[in-house]
Parts: structure tokens; C-alpha cells; sequence
């Protein structure tokens, strides 16, 4: 009996350097996908606020479409998970963005539209960069499309 676990676990540990090998690295599901290039490989990637915090390897350095709460104000230009999440400061739920320039604000909220609604926002994540003092869970950088959601 003891021989036969020894021979499972020496064979299940032979098979995990196969399958690393084989993989060269963590790849978005490729059902959220949103834009191929000319040589359909995904340049675009229609994730949600969840997936950026729960795995941010697999989309660091990608061009992501989220759907999420933003708030553009000194200091404080995130995209939350909810509404709830800004109003109640929870930041770990939230990405920075780093805004176009028409939503950047020397002082309090932003005038610019939107702001304090849900959006749809384009732009690059980077998963080591997490915004003022390092409280958010990511970024968003280089957006390229941000409009109300609805």
C-alpha cells in the first residue's frame, strides 16, 4: 500500500514539470476576448473589476475594457467595483486611473463628465502600479475610451 502512494505521488510529480514546460505563461480565457488584431491574436480584453484584482497576471501590461464606478477627484481618480465601494472608501476594491486631461482636478471632484457614475473604460492595466500611496489594487493607464455605462 505504502509503495503504491509513493509510486502516485512519484508519478503526479514527474507529469508537473511536463505541463510548465508546456505552458509558457498565464493567458486570459480567450471568451473575453473583445478585439482581435491583423493577426487575430486578442488586443483588446472585456474583463470585469474582479477579474483585474483576483488575477492580475493574467492581464497586467494588457489593453482592458471594464465596466466599473468612477471617480475623478484629487488624489482619488479610481474605478470601484460599486458605488458602495466609493462611498465607503473601499480602495482594494477600486483600480487607479490615470485620467485623460479634460478629468484631471487640481482640487475636490472633477467637472467633467462623466464622473461619479458608471463608465466603460479602455485603457492599459498595470498590475504593480496601485495609484496614491499605493491603495488601490492596480491601474489603469493610457485610457483611450471612457463613456457612461447606460
Amino acid at each position: 500500500m505504502r509503495a503504491l502512494g509513493l509510486g502516485l505521488v512519484l508519478g503526479s510529480m514527474a507529469l508537473v514539470p511536463a505541463m510548465a514546460k508546456a505552458d509558457s505563461g498565464p493567458v486570459p480565457p480567450s471568451t473575453r476576448c473583445a478585439e482581435l488584431d491583423v493577426e487575430r491574436r486578442c488586443s483588446l480584453w472585456f474583463v470585469s473589476v474582479v477579474d483585474l484584482i483576483a488575477r492580475p497576471e493574467l492581464y497586467d501590461g494588457r489593453r482592458v475594457r471594464v465596466i466599473g464606478f468612477v471617480n475623478f477627484e484629487f488624489e482619488g481618480n479610481a474605478l470601484y467595483l460599486s458605488r458602495a465601494d466609493w462611498e465607503y472608501g473601499v480602495k482594494r476594491n477600486g483600480l487607479w486611473v490615470d485620467p485623460p486631461p479634460r478629468f484631471e482636478s487640481d482640487w475636490g471632484p472633477s467637472r467633467a463628465e462623466p464622473n461619479r457614475r458608471y463608465v466603460l473604460i479602455e485603457a492599459t492595466f498595470q498590475a504593480s502600479r496601485r495609484g496614491h500611496l499605493g491603495l488601490w489594487s492596480g491601474a489603469l493607464e493610457q485610457v483611450t475610451r471612457i463613456e457612461s455605462w447606460r
